[in-house]
């Protein structure tokens, strides 16, 4: 995990928590909103790899074309 999603995670359940009155942040817990820190991390690295992927097979159908048509240049 990089440590832009860690800390961007980190704002998120910050948000999250300053919406909620104090005794809802008391019964959830510290160790409830370190779990969804976690969780918010999670789903931000999963969601860049998706993208990534995505990217890399737009790339890779480039690379086979540009090599298709450097075969058949000047025919």
């Amino acid at each position: 995990m990089s440590q832009n999603q860690n800390q961007h995670s980190k704002q998120v359940v910050a948000s999250f928590k300053s919406k909620l009155s104090a005794d809802v942040v008391a019964q959830i817990g510290e160790e409830n909103f370190g779990a969804l820190e976690l969780i918010v991390e999670s789903a931000m690295s999963t969601a860049v790899l998706e993208e990534l992927e995505k990217a890399a097979d737009k790339v890779e159908v480039l690379a086979h074309d540009i090599r298709s048509f450097a075969e058949h240049y000047d025919r």
